[in-house]
């Protein structure tokens, strides 16, 4: 799986590099929240983490922009174990954001931009170290999200694909963007019959275009 997803990024990004008229690079902060009907005491419901990743922009027709790009993203939490011990929760998540993007320049180096369209989400990895002390040992277990079958139907889980649907806005001046946007989980992410579980999230980035 992270096999064909890299080689999936690295053939996006050099069909993004020769097509593209403005190329950049998005870097910032992202927020995670789960919906979710189940239980959120391995993996946490909302969790904060940063975002690096290429973007380009086509134009499509004057101040009208087609936006698309492979965003990486790394969440990190730390909080106590619903039994015992704390748990280390780590996750790597690759966005690729196609999105229509609407200009209102201001002058000629400021304009500001509102946009919208789908997101495709990839979770790479989702895990949760638990460690225990007891005495003077420490007992750590590890919990794989997208390796966990709790019905035994040798189905996981969770779903590594999401598609959202976003939208945002922000500020560029000259070759420097300031963006917010906000996207919303529009698939259930986990398999099981009785459990439902959506992720939404807010992300906030500057963007350097060359």
């Amino acid at each position: 799986m992270k096999t064909k997803l890299f080689i999936f990024v690295m053939l996006f990004f050099t069909v993004v590099s020769l097509s593209a008229q403005k190329i950049g690079v998005e870097a910032g902060y992202v927020n995670v929240n789960e919906v979710t009907n189940g239980s959120t005491a391995i993996f946490p419901a909302q969790v904060s983490g940063i975002r690096i990743g290429p973007v380009s922009e086509t134009e499509l027709f004057n101040n009208v922009d087609f936006r698309y790009g492979v965003v990486y993203s790394y969440l990190m939490s730390t909080f106590d174990g619903a039994i015992s011990g704390t748990n280390h929760y780590n996750a790597h998540l690759i966005d690729v954001p196609l999105q229509l993007q609407l200009g209102f320049p201001i002058d000629n180096s400021l304009k500001l931009f509102a946009f919208a369209g789908p997101n495709l989400n990839f979770g790479i990895s989702q895990k949760t170290l638990n460690v225990t002390t007891i005495g003077s040992s420490e007992i750590k277990t590890t919990y794989d999200r997208y390796k966990i079958d709790t019905d035994d139907d040798d189905v996981y889980d969770v779903n590594r694909f999401d598609l959202q649907l976003g939208l945002g806005a922000g500020a560029q001046y000259k070759n420097v963007q300031l963006r917010v946007g906000y996207n919303w989980g529009l698939l259930d992410l986990n398999n099981r019959d009785n459990v439902d579980l959506k992720r939404n999230q807010l992300a906030a980035s500057l963007v350097f275009m060359f």
